[in-house]
């Protein structure tokens, strides 16, 4: 829904004021105009200060006073100047600020359910809510006869569009209402709120979503003709309307969270089913259900529910790499039901932004993914968290001025969470046959290359990794989807994701928080291609290697049963087999297209390690490819060799 860019809360008491007919501004600059009119007569300067001096030069006075009178007749342009700022109450620290919750309820159109058992259920509601959770929430509940059908299923059907626009339109309602009952002084009808009709609901609904601003404009006038009860002046509408549509901003949503609950009767048993939807992060639960068959508990089931639906939000204050300090909203009052209770040891939440503009209207919404926040130690209004997080930028490095950090309480209600491998340059191709480690307790993370243990430090890592519980491994699908059942004892996981021996991922995940989460891995596909190539040149190594070791035995074998003519066979073959620079060459072509179509995609973690696939090879062909061996073995064969400088000793009677 496209809201309009003019400010309705500030509006109308501009627009009122000029709908009164307060013209003091042109009255005033019409008085400056005449007093410098006057100033510039030639009686006005030249005016004696004796009373006889002044009686000669009467007529010619008077002439020139109705001359400046008759051009001060004319009457200058409207003086326009943009209604004051709007006076905004003084901020509440969130943990005096009270949660303000609306409860509608609907019930299916049933014979034993008539008008008393219904007024019967809400006054009931209100009761237990009032001695459970008492001033913590500012609670309203109603009959709502907008949802449809008057099931379950219309609570189902609600979408966050739907909530949305009908706590927008109601804020507009009210602001207008309270603006034309406070300012018009009785100049307009001022009738009770009441809530708002088809009628009056479809005007609004075409102010808000219609684009154009000139047709928004020609709207917004009827609609504010219309709710004036035709008392604005005709000549009036284009200084109001221009008013309305330039220095006005969208009203504040008032509702922090909303439960809509329906009840139903089937057979000998009643149904009640809510969900919840949030303001701060604009979201929405699934559906949750509970039944009875006892008619007076149908209240007390609405409020269980109610206390499995609550999720509490807290507002981060200070936060590193590790740990985080928060403030729980409407801390200061302690609900009755321990159901209620909003922060526990081991209450796990999930960070969000909300992106503010200069009138501290919401502009965007924005969650940390794969970032959890765990409540370890507990104060009244605070607690101390661990952040446990798959992004790589530490939680505090993302204050801003206009921005608002929170968090809120993550209920886990599902059996089991899918996810969806995609990369991240094209998500409609899902990776297939990656390997996805699920541990309780992450592994360590491997030791460097030029980091150094003692043999104790080896020893205890091996038994450490012995005792660590094996992580639980499954394999994505031809969709790219892995399904990760909940653990009834550790409610945080942390996911390992990789391709071939690269680690793509590793993340942290409460498994039943949400159906279906999509993970964007790096686009392996480039590493991958190179790492069937580069396996099949190392196993191309191992052979040159391995057959190299045996010529070079045969060699030796041969020269001590002094078969020379053998011994040159076999060392025409071992100069034949390819050494360290034919392996550095096919390395460097493999490498060459791979590194460039990295380098196009600006994928610098495959470029890094397509040339740690290609160094590998390098380093273990320097070793046992080295051609010094080869030279030595060579000149050893020459020296043994009959005419040799060795061989030339053996022969028979040689001196």
């Amino acid at each position: 829904m496209r809201l309009p860019r003019i400010l309705i809360t500030l509006l109308f008491g501009a627009v009122l004021a000029l709908l009164a007919g307060d013209r003091w501004l042109v009255d005033l600059s019409a008085q400056e105009a005449a007093q410098q009119q006057a100033m510039k007569t030639p009686a006005a300067q030249d005016a004696p200060s004796t009373t006889a001096a002044a009686q000669p030069a009467a007529p010619e006075a008077g002439s020139n006073a109705a001359a400046a009178d008759t051009e001060t007749e004319v009457e200058p342009p409207p003086v326009k100047i943009p209604p004051p700022p709007p006076v905004r109450p003084d901020k509440v620290d969130i943990d005096l600020e009270r949660y303000r919750v609306e409860i509608p309820i609907v019930f299916q159109p049933h014979p034993r359910m008539g008008p008393e058992f219904r007024q019967g259920i809400i006054d009931e509601l209100k009761t237990i809510a009032d001695r459970s959770i008492g001033p913590m929430w500012d609670l309203s509940i109603t009959t709502a006869d907008w949802i449809t059908p008057q099931a379950e299923q219309g609570i189902e059907r609600l979408t966050l569009e739907q909530i949305k626009r009908r706590q927008t339109e109601e804020a507009y309602y009210l602001a207008i209402h309270e603006q034309i009952a406070a300012q018009s002084d009785g100049k307009f009808p001022s009738v009770p709120l009441k809530p708002l009709d088809d009628s009056t609901r479809s005007r609004l609904r075409m102010v808000l979503d219609t684009p154009e601003d000139a047709r928004q404009e020609a709207l917004l006038r009827e609609f504010v003709d219309a709710v004036a009860g035709g008392e604005i002046p005709e000549e009036k509408l284009d200084t109001a309307s221009e008013v309305v549509f330039l220095y006005l901003t969208p009203p504040e949503m008032t509702l922090d969270k909303l439960y809509p609950v329906s009840v139903e009767l089937d057979g000998s048993e009643y149904s009640v089913a809510s969900r919840e939807w949030d303001r701060a992060s604009e979201l929405i639960t699934p559906v949750r259900r509970r039944s009875t068959i006892d008619r007076r508990a149908v209240a007390t089931e609405i409020a269980r529910l109610l206390t499995e639906l609550f999720r509490p939000l807290v507002q981060i204050e200070s936060a590193d790499p590790v740990s985080a300090r928060v403030r729980t909203m409407a801390s200061e009052y302690v609900p009755a039901d321990p159901g209620f209770r909003q922060v526990r040891e081991g209450t796990m939440f999930i960070p969000l932004f909300r992106y503010l503009d200069r009138n501290r209207v919401v502009q965007k919404i924005q969650f940390l993914p794969w970032t959890y926040l765990t409540a370890e130690q507990l104060e009244r209004t605070r607690a101390n968290c661990r952040v446990d997080t798959g992004v790589k930028t530490p939680l505090g490095a993302f204050r801003r001025r206009r921005m608002e950090l929170r968090a809120l309480r993550i209920n886990p209600e599902l059996d089991a969470s899918t996810l969806t491998l995609v990369p991240r340059r094209n998500q409609s191709k899902p990776l297939v046959g990656y390997l996805v480690a699920v541990y309780n307790d992450p592994p360590p993370p491997p030791p460097k290359e030029d980091e150094k243990k003692s043999s104790e430090e080896v020893a205890e890592a091996e038994k450490a990794d012995e005792e660590r519980e094996k992580p639980d491994v499954y394999r994505s699908d031809r969709l790219g989807q892995v399904t990760i059942p909940v653990d009834p004892e550790d409610a945080l996981q942390w996911v390992f994701i990789r391709s071939g021996t690269a680690l793509l991922a590793k993340f942290p995940i409460v498994v039943g928080t949400e159906a279906n989460m999509i993970v964007e891995c790096p686009d392996d596909t480039i590493r991958l291609d190179v790492e069937g190539q580069i396996a099949l040149l190392q196993s191309s190594l191992v052979d040159t290697i391995a057959k190299r070791e045996m010529v070079k035995a045969m060699i030796r074998n041969r020269m001590k049963k002094d078969e020379w003519d053998k011994v040159d066979e076999s060392v025409g073959e071992l100069k034949s087999l390819p050494g360290y620079e034919d392996f550095k060459k096919e390395v460097g072509e493999i490498q060459y297209s791979a590194i460039k179509r990295a380098q196009a995609r600006k994928d610098r973690i495959s470029e890094s390690r397509i040339k740690k696939l290609g160094d590998e090879v390098l380093k273990i062909a320097s070793i046992h490819l080295d051609e010094k061996k080869i030279n030595d073995l060579i000149e050893e064969v020459q020296e043994q060799r009959p005419g040799g400088p060795v061989g030339r000793k053996k022969v028979p009677g040689q001196p």
